[in-house]
């Protein structure tokens, strides 16, 4: 089996992750479909598997020791798919993760499937000229596709909208859209630090990872702009532990917090339904005062159970 019948059968399964490990010149390859792996299939021609997705994303077919990272386009069934690509050296040769994204999925903020008390939440949220919106949850539960849903909301031409995103995921028209290159010593921070002089309206952050990030952002959504990020976190409530770990300025992050969403994806039948928590900061006349305040006394939030 080549690399393009592997990612047919892929996606005529629903798949949105292959794994494979290359050793020994075979490929033992799971796909992730509904949230569950598959039971382990083996292929022959390992190597030439390998090779064909390095040289596709563009990365060095040589290297057998360094992590690599990379994307590269693929066309299937009148749909235009991007495959991101991860590849680690383990002990037991090299692994390789592949993403199936499909930048042609672009759902309005009406069918994510959010109740209709959540959706009137959001759509005022998105509409402010400032603050701070936060989309949390484990990998693969779908909060890149609530941004992306975000942003095509407001992508009216009215605002200026900068994306940072480690790849860009879903190349879309309007958006200023961008990747951090460790190669030219370009980061997230540098990337933040020059939107500041480009006039940006909007910012998209595809992750906070640490604290200056979180620092940069609020500072943004402090001074004018509207910043939409995501976080890794069990739940909602976490996003403030995680703040309070990172030394986040409180005042900083109190008078720019709008929104908290938590989002997770549940599987019934085989068939992916996201569900979503909303946190909505409860102090208009007066601030918390501390980060234990927030984190346990409930009344300072509006909570929201926003699944449809």
């Amino acid at each position: 089996m080549n690399l393009e019948k592997l990612i047919r059968m892929a996606i005529d399964q629903g798949a949105s992750d292959i794994h494979i490990l290359i050793q020994d010149n075979l490929s033992y390859i799971k796909l992730r479909t509904s949230g569950k792996l598959s039971e382990e299939s083996v292929i022959t021609n390992g190597a030439i598997l390998l090779n064909r997705i390095k040289i596709l994303s563009n990365l060095n077919i040589a290297e057998a020791r360094r992590v690599q990272e990379g994307m590269f386009a693929f066309e299937y069934g009148n749909q235009n798919y991007s495959i991101r690509v991860s590849i680690m050296c383990s002990d037991r040769g090299e692994k390789v993760a592949l993403r199936i994204l499909n930048p042609s999925l672009k759902l309005p903020l009406s069918e994510l499937g959010l109740s209709e008390d959540a959706l009137a939440v959001l759509t005022h949220s998105i509409q402010l000229k400032h603050g701070l919106i936060l989309v949390c949850g484990a990998t693969g539960s779908g909060k890149t596709t609530t941004l992306y849903s975000c942003l095509n909301e407001i992508n009216d031409g009215s605002r200026s909208i900068f994306t940072i995103e480690d790849p860009v995921e879903i190349p879309t028209t309007g958006l200023y859209q961008f990747e951090p290159d460790l190669n030219l010593d370009i980061g997230t921070h540098d990337l933040l630090k020059a939107f500041m002089r480009q006039d940006p309206d909007v910012i998209m952050i595809g992750e906070i990872r640490d604290a200056k990030t979180a620092d940069l952002a609020i500072s943004a959504a402090l001074t004018g702009h509207l910043v939409l990020a995501t976080l890794h976190t069990n739940n909602a409530l976490n996003v403030i532990h995680r703040c309070e770990n990172w030394q986040v300025d409180y005042f900083a992050l109190v008078s720019s917090l709008k929104l908290i969403i938590h989002q997770s994806m549940m599987f019934k039948a085989d068939k992916a339904k996201p569900k979503f928590t909303f946190l909505q900061p409860n102090w208009e006349q007066q601030l918390p005062r501390d980060y234990s305040q927030l984190i346990t006394q409930p009344d300072m939030w509006h909570h929201l159970e926003g699944t449809e």
